[in-house]
């Protein structure tokens, strides 16, 4: 998606913009247009307002749990801290923060590398065990993605980095390994304890093992499926409880979560065809995640596309075919760009991003890619904010968020670029 002007990006990209915040963090100029009390018990204008008196604000502070600002259409642009915990009683440096923030560095690269080979591993036994009816070892995929939950705070930027390999041969086991990853992300910044990010994990590494049941050659159809394929298609998630549900490694709320991870707020999903809260949480994150990276990955009938696509069209979907608060802290937590999205410059030159914090806005820290005989390389770091802050003349920014693997750049060349050169 090409970009054609500064302007019509910030138009495009409103879940940017809309935080939901303390009151206490409230600043003149903000423009609020959510509130934690209906709009009806306040003389506000129902379209909201900008917080422009001290009264105003004072009178929010008092009377208000949280408020959501939209910086897109407020004076002031300063940006506060979110908070995402459900239930929006408390704010949170957690995981939402941590990949904002986080930048790559050998550590923790190399320790998300050890960790996503354990999880490769574990995906590709699994799937080996059930295209040939063998024995399934759940225990220990369990043991892997519990020992991932204990060091997420330290690694969740690395891996998400990670997250970005894609290889067309290999997309099933990424799949998983991906949903795995960011599955325990979201959980995370939603404020989940270890447990349940733990169940996220095992949850995603397991959701689409009952794909393995499906006819390959309708799995692999390049056109479009017949009705009578797709029906076949949904049963993935069915034959998938029915080989977790008596497994005593897999809780219950894993399997169902694997059962329900087509369901849909408004009830066109399946198999159950559950509605809103019918829906156990659990199986709302895995939903969002399995889209996020499938609409990212390349597939055998539909191209890769980006983050910022992807992004766009789960919130396009809140409330239909995702649940509206997950998808609003899934876009807090990822933002714009994350570590190992690959963008284009305004020079056309082709980074990826090393770190973006939100209080850069859209400006992070790149590192140039160049081509050479040997293929992609990693190049010079440029610093697209402190050009800014220096006064360069023409500063370069981001001109267009491209699809993984774009010009056939390949994470995993540049992963170990980082791991020898950090």
């Amino acid at each position: 998606m090409s970009i054609q002007s500064w302007e019509e990006f910030r138009e495009r990209s409103l879940w940017e913009y809309e935080l939901k915040i303390l009151p206490a963090d409230l600043r003149l100029g903000h423009f609020v247009r959510q509130l934690s009390i209906p709009w009806e018990q306040t003389d506000f204008p129902l379209q909201g307002m900008v917080v422009d008196t001290f009264e105003k604000k004072r009178w929010l502070q008092a009377h208000c749990d949280w408020v959501v600002i939209d910086l897109d259409r407020s004076p002031n642009p300063y940006r506060p801290t979110i908070f995402a915990r459900h239930g929006g009683d408390a704010p949170t440096n957690h995981a939402v923060d941590l990949l904002r923030r986080a930048g790559i560095d050998r550590n923790s690269l190399s320790a998300a590398v050890n960790t996503y080979h354990q999880l490769d591993l574990q995906a590709e036994s699994l799937i080996h065990a059930l295209s040939n009816d063998a024995s399934i070892d759940f225990q220990s995929a369990r043991t892997v993605v519990g020992e991932m939950a204990e060091s997420l705070d330290e690694n969740l930027a690395a891996l998400v980095w990670l997250s970005r390999i894609k290889q067309r041969d290999r997309y099933t086991a990424q799949h998983c390994i991906n949903v795995a990853i960011l599955s325990m992300g979201l959980a995370a910044s939603l404020g989940w304890g270890k447990r349940e990010m733990e169940m996220a994990g095992l949850a995603g590494l397991l959701h689409d093992l009952g794909k393995m049941r499906i006819d390959m050659n309708i799995l692999n159809k390049k056109g479009r499926l017949t009705p009578e394929e797709f029906e076949q298609v949904k049963r993935h998630s069915e034959f998938g409880y029915e080989m977790l549900k008596t497994e005593s490694a897999v809780p219950g709320e894993v399997a169902q979560a694997v059962l329900s991870h087509h369901e849909r707020p408004d009830g066109s999903g399946y198999p159950q065809a559950l509605t809103g809260d019918q829906i156990l949480p659990l199986a709302r994150v895995i939903s969002i995640i399995d889209a996020y990276d499938a609409i990212t990955s390349h597939r055998v009938y539909d191209p890769a596309r980006s983050h910022h696509q992807a992004l766009g069209i789960l919130w396009k979907n809140r409330d239909t075919q995702f649940d509206r608060k997950y998808v609003e802290c899934l876009t807090s937590l990822m933002g714009w760009v994350t570590p190992g999205t690959l963008v284009r410059l305004s020079n056309e030159s082709l980074a990826v991003v090393m770190e973006s914090p939100s209080v850069r806005g859209f400006l992070p820290l790149v590192r140039i890619v160049e081509h050479d005989d040997e293929g992609p390389r990693l190049g010079a770091e440029l610093d697209l904010a402190g050009q800014r802050a220096a006064g360069v003349s023409n500063p370069l920014r981001i001109s267009e968020v491209l699809p993984d693997s774009h010009d056939g750049i390949d994470m995993r060349e540049l992963t170990a670029q980082l791991t020898l050169h950090l």
